[in-house]
């Protein structure tokens, strides 16, 4: 009975040691990997446009159309040196099964300006394009928004703006229909 117990214990012993060796081991070899700082980034920026998703969600006064669900994907092209980034957005179900309603290039970039910029960037009624979001106002607020607490120059800044992509599709829950527009992150207008 002795022996077995001076076994067993001997097991448990060289277990723990065992298990705490190996995650010593494995603790050691991850924090000596290397992450390049665009990964960094890029990891950064996707976790925050995930985040703002949240800003597309239904309002209690609808004065845009609402949306259920929001997809994000963001894509490194090495070849070409850009960032794309697609913004998936599907329509509320059951507002929509009730009304008739076509998407528009107003809503595509609505999705957009409210992702990115947190402003529609259209009139309220007349859902015209309006001059409250021009392009050096996007550069800034995406720098706000996207650049706080990493280490970029002004520099780096402005290249990474300038070599980034967007493309949103919008889908009708319904009809089964989308509408996509593309362009440069701070252009004026997608399409």
């Amino acid at each position: 009975m002795r022996d077995k117990l001076l076994f067993l214990s001997s097991l448990i012993s060289f277990i723990f040691l065992f298990s705490v060796s190996f995650a010593d081991i494995n603790f050691n070899n991850l924090e000596n990997k290397k992450v390049s700082y665009l990964d960094f980034f890029l990891l950064k920026y996707e976790s925050a446009l995930m985040r703002k998703a949240g800003v597309l969600s239904a309002q209690m006064f609808p004065t845009r159309v609402q949306y259920s669900n929001i997809g994000v994907r963001v894509k490194y092209l090495s070849k070409k040196n850009e960032i794309h980034t697609e913004l998936y957005a599907i329509m509320d179900k059951n507002r929509y099964s009730k009304k008739k309603y076509t998407q528009k290039i107003t809503d595509c970039n609505q999705v957009r300006n409210l992702m990115f910029y947190g402003r529609t960037g259209y009139s309220l009624f007349r859902q015209k394009r309006s001059a409250d979001l021009s392009t050096d106002l996007m550069n800034r607020r995406f720098k706000a928004n996207f650049f706080q607490d990493v280490r970029f120059t002004e520099k780096e800044m402005n290249f990474l703006i300038n070599n980034m992509f967007v493309k949103v599709t919008v889908f009708h829950p319904i009809n089964k229909n989308e509408l996509s527009c593309s362009g440069k992150i701070n252009d004026y207008e997608l399409k």
